[in-house]
């Protein structure tokens, strides 16, 4: 399989507080969307001044952007305040569009409203002239997507809601027949809080396919990543950020975790005066790589 044939993906939470090394942090994000040349790009907790930061580098005229920001997208990704401080972006290099508003195919026959909290957009990659599919279409197509639940909080732990959201979003994938989905982001997922992420027929978490379901995969996890030490508990260790897949034409190729490393020479201190390493952000971020497959 040729790799420029594959569609990579990137889901980060840049993380909202701009308190702790705002600007050396997002430019560290910044290098690793460089290094890694992602398609299509989900973030979330993203504020004005984080963006205008991203605006900054080289690689940001190369992607066409969605924002849970845009109410004509009918969507608005969680934000812990009224006023909406903090947003979810979705970039896309390769031609994209809104799922509503869709040329290279025939619409379907009643436009599927987009559910509250997520942001999505249909993305294409051309068919090299050699592919023994050409005749069909110009281009594969993928649905992406991404949200980031309402995570918990001392006084409400969100777990109702959370499951609903989850639940309400794969419908919405499987009752518009989108094909192949990709839906990516920080889903404040707790197995300890909310029992396991449930997935209908079709579907599969990338992580636990690629890499076993064994563990591991945690995206937010205070014993490895040191800039939280002292802020939570230091066994703490979750995977709320995730890619759910529903793939008919695409397989599953690799799946990996960016941003582990602390910032070179960039420190903070915490509430109590400890001097602690600056990593990217309170997440790491997940980069996967999908196929196309060939229907024989």
């Amino acid at each position: 399989m040729s790799s420029n044939e594959k569609i990579k993906f990137m889901t980060y939470n840049v993380w909202s507080n701009e308190h702790v090394a705002v600007y050396r942090r997002i430019q560290a994000i910044s290098d690793l969307i460089s290094r890694h040349e992602p398609h299509v790009i989900f973030l979330q907790e993203v504020t004005e001044y984080i963006c205008s930061i991203f605006e900054e580098d080289h690689w940001w005229t190369q992607y066409k952007k969605f924002s849970s920001k845009d109410k004509n997208l009918g969507s608005s990704c969680w934000s812990s305040t009224t006023q909406e401080s903090h947003f979810c972006l979705l970039l896309s290099k390769l031609n994209a569009g809104a799922y509503e508003c869709q040329s290279l195919w025939s619409p379907p026959p009643r436009a599927a409203a987009t559910p509250p909290g997520l942001l999505s957009a249909m993305v294409y990659k051309p068919f090299p002239p050699e592919h023994p599919h050409v005749e069909f279409g110009p281009a594969h197509r993928v649905c992406a997507a991404t949200c980031r639940l309402v995570p918990p909080t001392p006084t409400d732990v969100g777990a109702a809601e959370r499951r609903a959201s989850a639940a309400l979003f794969l419908e919405h994938f499987d009752v518009h027949g989108h094909g192949d989905v990709v839906l990516g982001g920080d889903f404040s997922w707790d197995e300890d809080l909310d029992g396991p992420l449930r997935l209908g027929p079709g579907w599969v978490d990338a992580w636990e396919e690629l890499r076993g379901g064994g563990g591991g995969g945690w995206t937010y996890d205070v014993a490895a990543n040191p800039m939280l030490k002292g802020w939570r508990k230091p066994e703490m260790r979750k995977r709320p950020d995730r890619f759910l897949c529903m793939l008919r034409d695409f397989k599953l190729d690799r799946v990996e975790m960016v941003g582990v490393e602390p910032i070179p020479g960039v420190t903070h201190c915490d509430d109590t005066g400890n001097v602690l390493p600056v990593l990217p952000s309170h997440h790491f971020g997940l980069l996967l790589t999908i196929a196309p497959q060939i229907h024989k």
